[in-house]
């Protein structure tokens, strides 16, 4: 796994946080925010993935409309390039939680 590619996805990290922001009204991940600069993007995302039940984030963002699951990590961590950094197990974590919720997963081949 690429040093830049790990750094690349940390900014995307901050990117959907700051994309919540945005939305109306503004979502403030504060917790989320802190995991990422404390622990990394990449990191952050282990921690996510690997609990029973989805984030309070994730649910929080599915209340505010559906399609704000695009902000989600689970959607981010399906995306390429970042799909790369993380195990087959941990991809089909962030599948279901978004099929669960009729959600689709983003294309393979997007950006």
């Amino acid at each position: 796994m690429s040093k830049e590619i790990t750094e690349q996805f940390h900014h995307a990290m901050l990117g959907i946080y700051d994309a919540a922001l945005k939305l109306k009204p503004p979502y403030s991940a504060r917790y989320f925010l802190n995991m990422v600069q404390e622990h990394g993007g990449k990191e952050t995302a282990n921690r996510l993935l690997a609990t029973a039940k989805p984030s309070s984030g994730f649910a929080e963002l599915f209340l505010r409309g559906r399609e704000n699951l695009q902000l989600s990590v689970e959607y981010l961590v399906l995306k390429d390039p970042w799909r790369t950094l993380f195990t087959e197990e941990q991809l089909a974590v962030a599948r279901r939680r978004l099929m669960d919720l009729e959600y689709p997963p983003p294309p393979e081949d997007m950006l």
